[in-house]
């Protein structure tokens, strides 16, 4: 009996999924640049030949895995941002990036361990452009407001505080004290 056009779509859908999760074990374990087509496909248990009908490059595969998460942090970012920085919504904040890397860890894994490398950084320039801006405003003006001497610093502190903690995270996800180190962070920047 034929499949059904929904069973096709379905099936094609599996398929894609399966690619992705597969790309996504190779480039994080491997590295992107170790990393071969042929390699996901053995991962994902099927030809090159039919992983191509569905992906044309590693180099797609990477932008599909790196552009939904950025995507994802992106609207996130902006539902906060989108008015002045409070206390409440600067903790709503650390507690949604930090529950969003421990939903994530591999494909952030992936993420730190390329976001120095020239093909990622491409894929997140336009992405992140116009959110960077808003971040550093909405940052800066909210240790203004708390009398720091000076904000732009403290907003780069934060964010260097911020990116390890959440590396430290990946790189060591089952021992790193990922709550406490969200509670120091809280109580450092905004309680203090």
């Amino acid at each position: 009996m034929p499949r059904t056009k929904k069973q096709f779509e379905d099936m094609r859908t599996a398929r894609r999924v399966a690619i992705l999760e597969a790309a996504l074990h190779v480039f994080a374990e491997e590295g992107y640049h170790s990393a071969s087509i042929s390699k996901v496909s053995k991962y994902a248990k099927m030809s090159k030949g039919l992983l191509y009908n569905y992906f044309e490059s590693k180099e797609e595969l990477l932008k599909i895995l790196i552009g939904s998460l950025i995507d994802d942090e992106i609207k996130m970012l902006n539902s906060i941002l989108e008015k002045p920085l409070t206390e409440e919504s600067f903790i709503h904040l650390i507690n949604e990036s930090v529950k969003t890397i421990k939903e994530h860890p591999k494909q952030w894994k992936l993420y730190f361990s390329m976001s120095f490398q020239g093909e990622v950084q491409e894929i997140m320039k336009d992405k992140h452009s116009p959110i960077q801006s808003l971040f550093a405003e909405r940052f800066i003006q909210f240790f203004k407001d708390k009398s720091h001497e000076n904000p732009l610093q403290q907003m780069q502190y934060f964010m260097t505080f911020f990116t390890g903690m959440k590396n430290s995270y990946i790189m060591q996800p089952k021992t790193y004290p990922i709550g406490e180190m969200k509670q120091l962070m809280i109580k450092q920047f905004i309680t203090s």
